[in-house]
């Protein structure tokens, strides 16, 4: 199996602190750590690690912290040779203040100087060889192309989306697997019920429908079905939610490329979702398959 992400990716530092900073103050950090981040390179990297055969296409400037980015992918076994690193940009870069014991997070980031991914900076034959296409909200105006390009092969398409932009709605009534934030659903569809919510998403073009609700968990619905199912986030002690719905998207399309049904897929990725907050970072907890099986 082989799949490619295409999206964004980012360079994550992650501070713990026992408290907030008041203004001119200083705070001891408990903990740091530098990883990589991004939706699409998240949910890559976890479906690298489980196995699968990856490659991701994105787009970063050609400094230090471009490098960086691209081997927190290529360390992880993600072929990376497709990303487009822009000559003289400075590369984008996040960086997180926990709290420690709360969970609470301050977020500071920036895009540096990176122009957008265009079209014709992702080649279509990226698409030979792969089994499912996936992409993020990031780039809709150069995704386009390539998920019509991959509809045409019979490739799936797993889209990630939270925001409203130009071409998102294109996106939306050509992919096979959406997986919306709840925001984006409500505002996208008008509507406020859930179950109105999906099956209105469905009669967009995808054939499944996730909605995720952040720490209430998701709902998902399939063509076909009539009873919405409903899945209450797993339970943990909570140190940090930084990439968490990324988890969740990687460990979704692993269940679509394994064959399993809906209620399986959505169970797998939300255990996945909650163990990635018992440590910092995205890519800092994410379980083996074999735990998360343990606890189904």
């Amino acid at each position: 199996m082989r799949v490619l992400g295409v999206g964004y990716c980012t360079l994550d530092q992650i501070a713990v602190v026992d408290r907030f900073a008041e203004p001119d103050f200083k705070v001891e950090m408990a903990k740091f750590s530098v990883q990589g981040g991004g939706t699409a390179a998240t949910a890559i990297a976890l479906l690298a690690r489980w196995g699968i055969e990856t490659s991701f296409a994105g787009k970063v400037g050609d400094d230090a912290r471009a490098t960086q980015i691209a081997k927190t992918l290529s360390n992880e076994g993600v072929d990376t040779a497709a990303m487009v690193h822009e000559a003289g940009a400075i590369s984008q870069l996040t960086f997180i203040v926990v709290e420690e014991g709360t969970g609470r997070k301050q977020t500071y980031f920036t895009q540096g100087n990176v122009s957008d991914l265009r079209a014709d900076e992702i080649d279509l034959n990226l698409l030979d060889g792969v089994d499912l296409l996936l992409v993020d909200d990031r780039y809709p105006l150069a995704q386009i192309g390539l998920v019509q390009a991959a509809r045409e092969r019979g490739i799936p398409v797993v889209l990630e989306v939270n925001r409203m932009a130009p071409g998102v709605a294109e996106l939306v009534g050509v992919c096979d697997y959406l997986v919306a934030s709840e925001r984006f659903a409500t505002q996208f569809t008008g509507m406020g019920q859930l179950g109105s919510m999906c099956r209105s998403l469905l009669e967009r073009g995808p054939k499944s429908v996730v909605v995720t609700l952040g720490d209430e968990g998701s709902v998902a619905l399939a063509k076909g079905q009539e009873r919405l199912l409903r899945q209450s986030a797993y339970e943990v002690e909570v140190v940090d939610t930084t990439g968490a719905g990324d988890v969740f998207l990687g460990a979704f399309v692993y269940g679509i490329l394994q064959g399993w049904e809906l209620s399986r897929q959505v169970g797998v990725a939300n255990i996945a979702a909650g163990l990635c907050c018992k440590d910092v970072g995205g890519r800092g907890a994410i379980a083996t398959l074999a735990q998360i099986e343990a606890l189904l």
